[in-house]
């Protein structure tokens, strides 16, 4: 089972991530796509319906835009609610230990072609989420980093998808 956290603010904005994970949809129609900011517009969480679809999961996939060096607010969240101490770590917090973690960030329009603001690089956004998956027990993936910046034909989207598919399939077939 794959859980796909999907965490856009703007998805009317949305050119890659939404398609992107539509398009995994179709090749893994089990997979559960919760659009966070669809599901919780108000920022309340329900934290049982979350860790019962962490719960059934082997893979999760973590989309989203990069905003301001880091994830969205509402996943911000989600990661300190639903991922909290006794449930994801400490003391009997395994819920998330030996899953697979595969971080999807897009880096939008905002971003000037061929720099990051400030020169940071992605390593350095993706670093704290490493850490925090990680210190989970979970296994972080390559990430897949899709820079919207520089155009992507129907080919190179269809490309990007098969090779995601490929990914989860792979993971899928040795950890089910």
């Amino acid at each position: 089972m794959i859980t796909a956290l999907l965490a856009h603010p703007y998805p009317r904005f949305s050119v890659i991530t939404i398609p992107l994970l539509k398009g995994l949809k179709q090749q893994f129609p089990q997979m559960d796509l919760r659009a966070l900011y669809d599901m919780y517009p108000d920022g309340s969480i329900d934290l049982l319906a979350e860790r019962e679809a962490i719960s059934r999961s082997s893979l999760i996939i973590v989309a989203h835009p990069v905003f301001w060096y880091s994830v969205p607010a509402l996943l911000k969240q989600w990661f300190d609610e639903v991922l909290a101490y006794g449930y994801a770590y400490g003391e009997n917090g395994t819920a998330v230990k030996g899953k697979g973690v595969l971080w999807l960030p897009s880096l939008g329009t905002g971003y000037r072609e061929g720099e990051f603001p400030g020169e940071v690089e992605i390593s350095e956004v993706e670093a704290p989420l490493k850490r925090m998956w990680t210190f989970c027990g979970a296994k972080w993936l390559d990430p897949e980093i899709v820079d919207t910046r520089k155009s992507l034909t129907a080919e190179g989207f269809s490309d990007l998808i098969e090779r995601l598919a490929n990914r989860i399939a792979d993971w899928e077939s040795y950890h089910d």
